[in-house]
């Protein structure tokens, strides 16, 4: 991405802010350390290095930083956001990037936000699959401490849709309702679009419910402990590994994995300022 497109759509992100804030009784001037924490994520720079950054770099002067801001804005900046606004300022994101678009292929899976401490109450123990490059023996999960991105997603253009935060604890199945419902409400859904899921949303409620809609439901049936999870034979199936790709690129290239706030109103913030980076990078 050349500098010009960068700042185009940096651009693009600050107006969407400047509207959004207002309505949480911020003035204008506060949406850009709302999009200073977006580009954090995007760069995966620390407080003190995203404070310089904005101090040399032309984008900060287009935000409106006259001058170095101290790294602890940043931190002030945390404590002081409702996270709304920046769940706001991802949907409006990307219900712009899919006007006009229909859904064929909607996926849906979930992936750990590791807590920074043991002291955040609000992160739980959950199990994960273990990479293949990990696993040793027949143990194919493990358990980690913290947090659970859902999301469901367009399988054929790789772009996020609707996201929960969750603690580590509440199972994918839990969260199909918020995230279907919550796709219906903002997008246009195409003739016998397909619902992709692995065996954790397995249930007759989640698939009555998709037929109900007109949605072919793609998702794999349960081993339940002693038989071995089943795979829909239909080829569509495969793109369900499309949410696995966003999953990657959030972690690898926009600093998903590397959690370091404590508490879900700040990993909320940190979850989606990596969205909203995903979106400028791939989607915008």
């Amino acid at each position: 991405m050349n500098m010009a497109t960068s700042k185009n759509k940096i651009l693009e992100v600050y107006a969407a802010a400047r509207v959004i804030v207002q309505r949480y009784g911020h003035t204008k001037k506060f949406a850009k350390h709302i999009v200073a924490l977006v580009i954090k994520a995007q760069k995966k720079l620390s407080d003190e290095e995203l404070a310089e950054f904005m101090a040399v770099n032309p984008i900060g002067r287009v935000l409106g930083y006259k001058k170095k801001p101290n790294p602890s804005t940043f931190s002030k900046v945390r404590s002081r956001s409702d996270p709304r606004i920046f769940e706001e300022l991802y949907y409006w994101l990307v219900q712009d990037a899919m006007k006009g678009r229909q859904l064929r292929l909607i996926a849906q899976d979930s992936t750990d936000v590791p807590a920074y401490s043991r002291k955040d109450i609000y992160a739980r123990w959950g199990v994960r699959t273990i990479p293949k490059k990990r696993q040793r023996g027949k143990e194919k999960t493990e358990y980690f401490f913290g947090y659970k991105l859902h999301l469901n997603a367009d399988a054929e253009r790789e772009i996020p849709l609707v996201a929960a935060i969750e603690p580590g604890n509440k199972h994918d199945s839990r969260l199909f309702s918020k995230l279907y419902e919550g796709a219906k409400k903002m997008f246009t859904f195409g003739f016998e679009a397909k619902y992709l899921a692995d065996s954790a949303s397995d249930s007759s409620k989640v698939k009555q419910t998709l037929r109900h809609d007109n949605v072919i439901p793609l998702i794999a049936r349960n081993g339940r402990r002693f038989r071995k999870s089943e795979e829909p034979k239909d080829k569509d199936y495969k793109k369900r590994w499309s949410i696995e790709r966003i999953f990657a690129r959030l972690k690898e290239m926009f600093g998903l994995a590397r959690n370091r706030f404590v508490g879900i109103k700040k990993v909320t913030i940190h979850v989606f300022s990596c969205l909203i980076a995903y979106l400028i990078r791939y989607v915008m």
